[in-house]
């Protein structure tokens, strides 16, 4: 994979809470295996049908508290998680245990509470291809007929994994690429692509995008979409009290917060944009942890920052929608850099990659909507992966609130901070980006597997 084959609408995408490699990947991937059951299935001979899904590793270990088996059941189920009604996608797991029965076309026997088998980090007696690896199971009479191996690799992404070794694919892997006019995958040859073409980040990644034919007023329209989430979103966080579902008890505080800045009652010693950027983040990342609709930002876990940044640049600075729009743009060009070159999965190399990641996109888009040179978007996107290197991934009992919620409360500050450094600057820096992500990857593999979003080390020990 290639950053600049990477779309916009790839880095953010519309879908539930609360993660999206636990949840919305699950999803997904259950939804892909539901299309290649019902294709198999029409071609085959009546018969006796169940149907067993297997979660490994991060999967298995924090499943439960990020409702893996429920969103598995709504993708089954034929639910997406953009576009299904949220209250469905949380009914199905009940609906499915109470009939036990899959429609796929021809009735499939699926009891989630015993065919949903939650298993450690082997996969047939070897090690994970991931730390989120899934297996599907189409079964008759006890035998596996239709198999997939899916891979929930960060942000809503998925992989499925080839049951054999296409040598021959392998080789031409490459060429599904195509020409672009403007070709990078490093935030170097990005700098220099600008630099050279004489164009706007934004504009850039738009030809590009063109190439591979998407539309601007298409890719515009989705963007739209994608900020109208981010201020639904804050809106009904805003709003919402009680506690958080899943046993920790967690009160909401955005709505009692907001209300103290409104009616001026921050801390005196509070300046500048105030609280208000905090807030909004965890207004965010509280619906998230309550299963509500969001965008991944690049993740779930980090949904909360890139919507606070946006907003508090709206309201502080009167930005235009469409300068919004080009900060989601020049945003996603990092994300892609941080996919390609290191990870958006917390159950690879930690929060770094998913709050980090965040925080350097929203100081990279945040730098451009506000007038930055490309090599001060560099910069910003530097510093945001620079003070985020090494941050673990341990939230209690594996839920999306503890500690997460306030990690992205603090990157929205972070964010707003290194877009300032970097406007105050030229640009030029002693660490590149691509060096960051280098040394991101490194760390995360070096990061002990207790501290990458298994609930087994750290502050999720209590």
């Amino acid at each position: 994979m290639r950053a600049d084959h990477i779309s916009p609408l790839d880095m953010f995408k519309i879908g539930v809470g609360p993660s999206s490699s636990h949840t919305v990947g699950p999803m997904v991937a259950a939804l892909a295996f539901r299309e290649s059951a019902l294709a198999w299935l029409k071609k085959a001979k009546p018969g006796n049908y169940a149907m067993v899904v297997e979660l490994y590793g991060s999967l298995s270990l924090t499943g439960q508290g990020h409702q893996t088996d429920g969103a598995v059941c709504a993708g089954l189920a034929g639910l997406n998680p953009k576009s299904s009604q949220v209250a469905d996608i949380w009914g199905a797991m009940g609906k499915l245990e109470a009939e036990e029965t899959l429609d796929f076309g021809s009735k499939v026997k699926f009891k989630p509470s015993q065919d949903v088998k939650w298993y450690a980090w082997t996969f047939n007696g070897e090690s994970l291809p991931h730390p989120n690896t899934m297996r599907f199971c189409l079964m008759q009479e006890s035998e596996p007929v239709l198999s997939e191996v899916i891979l929930s690799v960060g942000g809503g992404f998925i992989e499925k994994l080839a049951d054999t070794k296409d040598q021959e694919a392998e080789s031409l892997k490459e060429s599904r690429f195509k020409a672009l006019p403007y070709p990078y995958n490093s935030a170097a040859e990005f700098v220099e692509q600008v630099e050279t073409s004489g164009k706007q980040p934004w504009e850039l990644v738009i030809a590009n995008q063109e190439a591979l034919g998407l539309s601007e007023a298409s890719l515009r329209e989705r963007l739209s979409e994608i900020l109208q989430v981010f201020e639904n979103c804050i809106e009904s966080g805003l709003k919402a009290e009680g506690i958080l579902p899943g046993g920790l008890n967690v009160r909401r505080r955005a709505k009692s917060l907001y209300e103290k800045i409104m009616a001026g009652k921050e801390s005196s010693w509070s300046s500048g944009l105030g609280l208000k950027p905090s807030v909004y983040a965890i207004a965010v990342n509280e619906e998230n942890a309550a299963g509500g609709r969001v965008v991944t930002a690049p993740t779930n876990g980090s949904s909360g920052l890139i919507p606070a940044v946006f907003r508090t640049l709206k309201e502080s600075r009167d930005l235009s929608h469409e300068t919004l729009q080009n900060g989601l743009i020049v945003a996603s060009v990092v994300g892609a850099l941080v996919k390609v070159h290191a990870s958006i999965s917390g159950a690879e190399v930690g929060c770094q990659g998913e709050v980090g990641t965040s925080c350097a996109m929203a100081a990279a888009g945040a730098t451009a909507m506000l007038g930055g040179t490309v090599r001060q978007i560099e910069q910003a996107a530097e510093i945001g992966i620079e003070h985020h290197l090494g941050m673990t991934c341990d939230p209690i009992k594996g839920l999306v609130q503890v500690p997460c919620i306030e990690r992205n409360a603090m990157g929205a500050v972070k964010a707003l901070n290194a877009a300032e450094l970097s406007l105050a600057g030229d640009g030029q820096h002693m660490i590149s980006l691509d060096k960051a992500l280098l040394v991101m990857k490194q760390t995360g593999l070096d990061m002990n597997q207790k501290y990458k979003e298994t609930a087994t080390g750290g502050l999720a020990l209590g």
